[in-house]
């Protein structure tokens, strides 16, 4: 069975929707005897208050933002006979801390290397690690870290 939704922008912005499809309902006959009556979409809208209009259908090919620094964000408004949706790119300020935080991490899990390394030198011992790929490497997540704190401070008024 089909659905359709319809739906309207409140008085705060906010799209208030429901899905509507034809529904089987009770009714009771002139003679006193019940039966049952297939109620249309649009009976089924003229019910209740408001002025209900159809909403678009999400296209989830404009869902996906080309920059993982950004995300997109949802915007319903009335295009008049119906409830249409801008998509605007917004800065990701949550994500693009996650990201930090992960290679802050990775940093971290990886200081016992470089102790380790630092010991071992004191003691004129063989490194247990290749300091010098475990520095490329740290110095790319320090890198990493240090553009996308760029980015959230030149996204500050966001």
């Amino acid at each position: 069975m089909e659905e359709f939704e319809y739906g309207y922008i409140d008085n705060n912005g906010y799209l208030r929707s429901r899905f509507f499809a034809p529904i089987s309902e009770m009714v009771k006959n002139e003679d006193g005897t019940a039966s049952m009556v297939e109620v249309s979409v649009e009976e089924q809208l003229a019910r209740l208050s408001g002025t209900w209009k159809p909403v678009d259908h999400l296209d989830e090919a404009r869902m996906e933002s080309e920059d993982p620094d950004f995300v997109i964000v949802l915007v319903p408004y009335d295009a008049g006979d119906h409830i249409a949706y801008n998509y605007l790119s917004k800065f990701d300020r949550k994500g693009v801390m996650k990201r930090i935080q992960v290679l802050k991490d990775k940093l971290s899990s990886t200081d016992y290397k470089i102790m380790k390394c630092y010991e071992a030198t004191m003691l004129k011992d063989a490194l247990p690690y290749d300091v010098s790929e475990l520095h490329i490497q740290r110095q790319a997540w320090r890198d990493d870290i240090n553009e996308l704190e760029g980015k959230l401070a030149a996204h500050t008024d966001l």
